[in-house]
């Protein structure tokens, strides 16, 4: 299985940090909890930042829009996008749906509208303007994937043990942007995540990464940390 250009680097780190064998990065998929810590710390002060990212700072000085931008194009989106995406990384760390914001744990959310609602109101409308309504749409839900790089390992029921099965089975997990919190879907049969939603159209990708020099800062689990939000995936591979 192929890994995503942006995890290469990461895997590079972890191959030369840990004991494991240096089987070549295309050969693994999935790491120790250890592995993805290792790998998370070097993220944090050396690693890629997404290239387009998200500039709310208008946000943060009593303005409710800034500039964003999709492949290129410029839109005006509501602040409260960022404050409700915000709101939702801040709970899934708290609550161990996620530990990490990268490529190994969490980096991306699928967002989506009821179907209903999708063929009423933006089916019609061009792509350059489908995505800046549905922005401001209350009823936009993100659909995040969490523990996307994480081996379980050999069941020994010890307290590591105990918090890596947590973790993975909250791995699928729904944010809304009405103010309710966020909700842990029922884990898959067979560990998976969810593709989609039921009944619901899937509009887009938001992604982002955990860097010192990150756009956007917030505190969770007593600690500040830095993040880059984007609609377009490509990393800058480093800095």
């Amino acid at each position: 299985m192929n890994l995503r250009p942006g995890l290469k680097i990461i895997v590079m780190v972890i191959l030369l940090s840990t004991s494991v064998p240096a089987l070549g990065m295309e050969n693994r998929w999935y790491f120790s909890a250890q592995e993805i810590d290792a790998a998370y710390r070097y993220q944090e002060l050396f690693g890629g930042r997404l290239r387009h990212p998200l500039k709310p700072q208008a946000c943060y000085h009593g303005k409710s829009e800034f500039i964003a931008s999709l492949q290129g194009r410029q839109f005006v989106a509501p602040c409260r996008f960022i404050t409700e995406t915000t709101r939702h990384l801040k709970q899934m760390l708290e609550n161990g749906a996620a530990r990490y914001l990268f490529p190994l744990d969490a980096d991306h959310a699928h967002l989506s509208v009821p179907k209903e609602l999708w063929a009423e109101k933006y089916s019609k409308l061009s792509i350059g303007e489908v995505l800046p309504e549905l922005l401001r749409e209350p009823k936009l839900i993100a659909l995040y994937h969490t523990a996307e790089h994480l081996a379980i390992g050999e069941p020994n029921y010890g307290p590591e043990f105990v918090l890596i099965k947590e973790w993975h089975a909250k791995r699928n997990v729904l944010g809304f942007f009405d103010g309710r919190p966020i909700k842990i879907l029922p884990p898959l049969a067979n560990g998976g995540a969810y593709d989609r939603l039921e009944d619901s159209q899937t509009i887009g990708t938001v992604y982002f990464v955990a860097h010192r020099l990150g756009e956007i800062v917030f505190s969770a689990r007593g600690r500040g940390m830095s993040i880059d939000i984007s609609f377009d995936e490509d990393s800058t591979g480093g800095q």
